[in-house]
């Protein structure tokens, strides 16, 4: 298991690197694309649709909004999508720790929908943070969600003892939480040197920005973790040996890059 683990988490870094660095504009769009319809085909499994047929129909549509909105959708659009998105993965993890496991989401369709709310706006904004901004920026602020779960997996190993939401990722602890929020806030200070150049206090607000919706990231773990356990799933996939589906690896990346990309558009 721990060699598979290896293997794959190996050919994912060459296969980002190259996308990032290596590739066209449109290319790099293709592979998000196809990120998308995995990501869609694996969500149909939460919603309980088993038929193969019903799973590539509901994955084609999600890639089809996908490309049609990386090209054509407005910026206003996009932030009302990321203000519902970010109110109602909250509202459902907090719902389904109060309710001590008892609440989720039980509509088909409600769940289908908030797939096409969390899948495209990763799509666009990963396409076009590159397009602006560059790989290496793009790269470099990826880095602070592995710096935050780093962190806070370290963190709570070894200081962890408060329950972050027990009811939802029993493992996850406030300690864990703090600690990954320092050591991203170290990255982001990182980034924000590297990038920023409009004087110290800019700089400073900026690094506090990354920080903050690093940290938020944990929820797209949690709203995940929530929604395999309403249907008794342990992976959203098999297609990655030793680390289960493409959701699993992109969770939290789902909640947090569309919010870095807004944080990068107000700062440079």
């Amino acid at each position: 298991m721990l060699k598979q683990r290896v293997l794959t988490a190996i050919v994912l870094v060459a296969l980002s690197v190259w996308g990032l660095f290596f590739t066209s504009q449109s290319v790099w769009h293709g592979l998000l694309l196809a990120v998308g319809f995995i990501a869609a085909w694996e969500w149909a499994g939460f919603a309980r649709i088993d038929a193969q047929a019903l799973r590539a129909t509901y994955a084609m549509i999600v890639t089809l909004i996908a490309n049609f909105a990386t090209l054509q959708l407005a910026d206003d659009i996009l932030l009302f999508a990321l203000a519902l998105q970010l109110v109602f993965v909250v509202a459902v993890v907090t719902r389904y720790q109060r309710s001590h496991g008892a609440a989720g989401i039980q509509s088909m369709l409600l769940l289908l929908f908030v797939g096409v709310l969390l899948i495209v706006p990763f799509v666009v904004t990963m396409t076009k943070f590159r397009a602006e901004f560059g790989g290496l920026a793009l790269l470099s602020t990826l880095a602070l969600i592995w710096l935050m779960d780093s962190g806070a997996y370290f963190s709570g190993r070894k200081f962890g003892k408060d329950k972050l939401a027990v009811h939802v990722s029993p493992g996850k602890t406030w300690q864990g939480v703090y600690g990954g929020a320092l050591v991203s806030f170290g990255g982001a200070l990182l980034v924000a040197l590297m990038f920023v150049s409009n004087g110290f206090v800019s700089l400073l607000i900026f690094a506090l920005l990354l920080t903050l919706i690093a940290v938020y990231s944990v929820f797209g773990d949690l709203f995940e973790s929530v929604l395999k356990r309403q249907v008794g799933l342990k992976d959203s996939g098999k297609i990655l040996p030793g680390h289960g589906g493409v959701l699993d690896r992109i969770d939290s990346l789902l909640v947090a890059v569309p919010l870095f990309y807004l944080a990068w558009l107000a700062f440079l």
